[in-house]
């Protein structure tokens, strides 16, 4: 890796705040995705539309910038970039499915949804778990 920059506490504060910001998106989808059988507001629909990628690639930026090679100069293992670079595709996969999630949702809000609500709800929620899965490690 490359201009391995030092990880200082304010970098930890900001990934807190972000990682905290992206716990509190997964409550706001969860009840999205409760209501999706009777949608709600469609303001709130693409208001989460919007922030779901913006978000993701704030931290991932983050992440990837600040926290990875810390890391990796820190543990002076081959095995930190082996979980670098797992983390990295996770980032990759996380990104599409944001995407996919986010233009679903602005369907959701324009009535131009042609999927299931329960296909929306469970898209919702593997999108949720593959996200809160990735803060907790």
């Amino acid at each position: 890796m490359e201009n391995l920059s030092e990880l200082h506490a304010a970098d930890i504060n900001r990934l807190e705040a972000h990682h905290q910001t992206l716990l509190d998106l997964c409550l706001q989808l969860e009840e999205a995705a409760e209501d999706v059988q009777t949608p709600g507001s469609p303001q709130d629909y693409i208001k989460l539309a919007d922030a779901i990628p913006r978000l993701l690639d704030e931290t991932h930026e983050l992440e990837e910038t600040v926290l990875f090679p810390d890391f990796h100069r820190q543990s002076g293992s081959y095995f930190a970039g082996v979980v670098i670079e797992r983390l990295k595709a996770e980032h990759r996969c996380d990104r599409l499915s944001a995407e996919e999630l986010s233009r679903t949702l602005r369907a959701v809000a324009n009535g131009q949804c042609k999927l299931a609500p329960d296909t929306v709800a469970y898209m919702v929620r593997g999108f949720l778990e593959s996200l809160r899965r990735h803060i907790l490690s």
